[in-house]
């Protein structure tokens, strides 16, 4: 065998070692995204602060499915505290999501509520931002951030209209 072929044997050997090697490993990635979240309360408590007329506090849990452009649908279970007056004031939370193979993200949100609602809580419109904190899975490491937009359909009903950037190592 030629010096020549045996080379070139060698380097396509360790090309293929390489290659399959490399198999499992995950490709840094960023980029925008958006997604909706659509909920069912489940939960809440009102409770009255006796301070000003129409001050409530508002602790609720919700259920339901996020659609990710990206990544396609995945359950979540979603908590939010409100402080309101006339159902103008602040509010903050967590979304944990559980993709389908087992994957999860949780996101941390804050936003102001200007009053004036509808619905179960007496939310009025609303603005907010929000923060990946943990991915686990083929979310391991991910950080974003980005606004959100929620609109009442109903008694419990809302749905969220999310966008923003996000990088994976």
């Amino acid at each position: 065998m030629s010096k020549f072929k045996i080379v070139g044997m060698v380097t396509l050997i360790a090309f293929a070692i390489g290659i399959v090697s490399m198999g499992d490993t995950v490709a840094a990635e960023s980029g925008k995204l958006a997604f909706r979240h659509v909920l069912y309360i489940t939960t809440i408590h009102t409770l009255k602060v006796p301070d000003v007329e129409g001050h409530t506090n508002v602790l609720y849990e919700a259920k339901g499915i996020d659609f990710y452009e990206k990544w396609g649908a995945a359950l979540f279970v979603h908590t939010n505290s409100l402080d309101l007056i006339k159902g103008a004031g602040t509010l903050q939370g967590y979304i944990y999501t559980t993709f389908p193979d087992g994957s999860t993200i949780t996101l941390k949100f804050e936003g102001k509520s200007k009053g004036g609602g509808i619905g179960l809580t007496g939310v009025g419109s609303v603005e907010g931002t929000w923060t990946y904190t943990r991915g686990t899975g083929k979310f391991e490491g991910i950080q974003g951030r980005g606004t959100f937009n929620p609109h009442i359909l109903g008694q419990g009903w809302v749905y969220w209209d999310l966008e923003g950037e996000y990088s994976l190592p």
